[in-house]
């Protein structure tokens, strides 16, 4: 034997529904020679998860390049209503002495959002995103309060790994308005983190925006050769110009995924999206290995 057939598949992001699905990880196929006494060293990457109502952080998928973390809200926060987005996948890789031949990226957490609104009263619309595929970006939102189209929140996605490893850039802080009839009560917009770049990159991890009414954790990216970019959040919260009713809202942006690597001397190497991004809460969906002899 002289050569193998592999594919390589890396770990979802976290998701918790269709809407607020995690990225699929990257799926590489391909052939390389190998010699008796080849010692293959296999890394494989773990899957991301959404924990909605966790305190606490929920960590990225581990592998060859980590996902990011939706992160654990600080001891001091203290909003009325919170959650969080999902966590990015972990790559995985086969490696030959301790070279990378082929990397396979981690998917993008899915994102949600919280509300708080006064019962009867207007309602932001908030959105569930799905993380990005690997190598993908991940994805904002407009968020807009019923009745009043003039006021409303906005948040960007993770930005995508670019050529040569580099990790995706930090998403921008998104923005808010404020619509005739309603005064600001409190308002926070949070850039996303980057991801790490080259081999063994991780993914950014989620980012926090909150007001006294509601608050979010935003999706991490997933892991890779150059990690996707963490998303962005932004949190809003508004009254009436008169009476006590309120509405609030913060929305997380989705991961992007990571990158993916196959190394010249890989024959008819072909990258696509796997489909492990998960849909289901707390529930992480691995990647893989598989050789062909």
């Amino acid at each position: 034997m002289n050569r193998i057939c592999v594919e390589v598949i890396g770990g979802g992001g976290g998701g918790s529904s269709a809407a607020s699905r995690g990225g699929a990880g990257a799926a590489v196929t391909g052939y390389f020679g190998v010699t008796p006494g080849t010692v293959l060293r296999l890394i494989v990457g773990a899957g991301g998860s959404r924990e909605p109502t966790a305190a606490t952080a929920v960590v990225g998928g581990g592998g060859y390049g980590k996902g990011g973390d939706s992160v654990a809200f600080p001891s001091n926060n203290t909003a009325e209503a919170r959650n969080r987005s999902g966590s990015g996948g972990g790559a995985s890789a086969i490696l030959i002495d301790g070279t990378p031949v082929i990397v396979a990226g981690g998917g993008g957490g899915g994102a949600g959002a919280q509300a708080n609104n006064t019962q009867g009263g207007a309602a932001f619309a908030i959105a569930g995103i799905p993380g990005g595929n690997a190598t993908a970006a991940g994805s904002g939102a407009s968020v807009t309060l019923s009745g009043s189209a003039g006021t409303s929140l906005t948040v960007n996605g993770g930005r995508a790994v670019t050529m040569n490893g580099n990790g995706g850039a930090a998403a921008p802080a998104g923005a808010t308005a404020i619509g005739s009839g309603y005064v600001l009560v409190g308002q926070q917009a949070t850039a996303g983190n980057a991801g790490a770049n080259l081999f063994n990159a991780s993914g950014g991890n989620g980012v926090l925006a909150s007001t006294a009414r509601a608050a979010h954790i935003s999706a991490g990216g997933g892991g890779g050769y150059g990690g996707g970019a963490g998303g962005g959040c932004t949190a809003l919260s508004v009254r009436p110009n008169s009476g006590t009713a309120f509405a609030a809202a913060a929305q997380g942006g989705s991961g992007a995924g990571g990158g993916s690597y196959v190394r010249s001397d890989v024959a008819d190497a072909v990258i696509v999206a796997g489909t492990n991004g998960s849909a289901t809460a707390a529930s992480r969906n691995a990647g893989s290995i598989t050789i062909f002899y």
